[in-house]
């Protein structure tokens, strides 16, 4: 790959860590055991010993104006759990090119979020409860060795996560809490906590002063523009699940009130949509719900809402071209009015397979296809994807 910087990518192992601990690893801690050791990944290039590749007139040509990043979170087999980090051009026509290993993230398990906020990645996970790990960016390149740490968790489970710039936030969640009689009962929590980075590591988690609207667990959540989005989730009202809340994030005044701002509608029956599992993103000032599981089992349906850029509020539900098949676990991109859905899974199995397709002036899509000649290296779902 070319690139403006020269970078040893390596491999490197987690070593167990106690709750709260930070850790760092760098070229020189190389045990030579990847953290996903499986056979069907190839060596990382050695970018700094091959030297940069040479353009005609005898210098290292500029890297690509943008680049799609891809954390990968799940494959096939007894161990779904990986850390594969990878990257590849993005051209201005939003064709994607090939793809290249980067130093694997630390810890193996499941994604949450990701963001690149102040020259860094970051990356939360589910891997010992809770964890975090951040690296500094550049080009789209690992520009330092990645650092983390395991993280406080809220007192219950089931909260969302979101970053809002360097700062990770959790909401709400749900669980069983002592009544005071010996006895225990289920409860929803409302409760926005704040975990800012400072200093090189998360610090304390603190509670903002803004709750949400009502208390619900296990939403999906999206930022987009200087707004959160709280999309569905488990509540006390039967049509929680098909609820959209928004509300204002700022890294350094916090998080503003959340109203609802819409009831996810498929315009085809009439009906709420409330797919388990879908894949949701924002871009080209669009809201994209696509795919997911339904009581009927796997879905192909693709929703869009426009998003005004002044209030974050969004529009009515358009129901958009279907996926080529039923889809969950993918992720999603948008750049240069292109929809990029990669990887996932299908009706069967894991996919290696980027899909794309045109986003219209009105927020409707053109048809769907294979992204020109480029697949991920390996089939992976629970992708998180990032492009800068």
């Amino acid at each position: 790959m070319r690139s403006k910087a020269k970078l040893v990518l390596l491999y490197v192992a987690a070593a167990a860590i106690a709750s709260g601990c930070a850790v760092t690893f760098g070229p020189g801690d190389y045990t030579g055991a990847a953290a996903d050791a499986s056979a069907d990944r190839p060596p990382p290039r050695d970018v700094a010993s091959e030297g940069p590749a040479s353009s005609a007139e005898g210098g290292p040509p500029p890297g690509p104006a943008h680049r799609l990043l891809v954390l990968a979170g799940e494959k096939d087999g007894a161990d779904t759990a990986t850390n594969d980090v990878w990257v590849a051009p993005l051209d201005a026509t939003g064709d994607v090119g090939q793809f290249e290993y980067l130093q694997p993230g630390l810890f193996r398990g499941a994604l949450v979020t990701a963001t690149v906020a102040d020259g860094r990645l970051f990356v939360a996970s589910r891997a010992y409860g809770r964890s975090v790990e951040h690296a500094a960016i550049d080009a789209g390149l690992l520009a330092s060795p990645w650092q983390g740490q395991t993280i406080a968790q809220p007192s219950l489970p089931g909260y969302g996560q979101v970053f809002s710039g360097s700062s990770l936030l959790a909401l709400g969640g749900a669980g069983n809490v002592d009544d005071g009689s010996g006895g225990t009962i289920f409860v929803r929590d409302d409760t926005i906590r704040i975990m800012p980075f400072d200093g090189g590591a998360f610090g304390p988690m603190d509670e903002s002063p803004t709750r949400l609207p009502v208390p619900i667990r296990d939403m999906t959540m999206v930022a987009y523009k200087g707004f959160i989005y709280v999309v569905g989730g488990d509540g006390e009202a039967g049509d929680q699940e098909s609820k959209v809340y928004v509300a204002r994030a700022d890294p350094d005044a916090g998080v503003g009130s959340f109203v609802e701002t819409s009831r996810v509608v498929n315009p085809l029956n009439g009906q709420p949509h409330t797919p388990s599992s879908p894949v949701v993103c924002a871009g080209d000032d669009q809201l994209f719900i696509a795919g997911g599981s339904t009581s009927t089992g796997p879905t192909d349906i693709v929703l869009a809402s426009t998003i005004n850029e002044a209030d974050g509020s969004l529009g009515p539900w358009k129901a958009v071209t279907k996926l080529p098949g039923p889809l969950r676990g993918a992720g999603c991109a948008v750049w240069n009015g292109t929809l990029h859905l990669i990887g996932g899974i299908g009706a069967t199995s894991r996919s290696d397979r980027i899909i794309r397709a045109r986003i219209a002036a009105d927020g409707t899509l053109g048809e769907w296809e294979l992204s020109s000649g480029a697949k991920l290296p390996l089939p992976r779902s629970s992708i998180i994807a990032v492009t800068f």
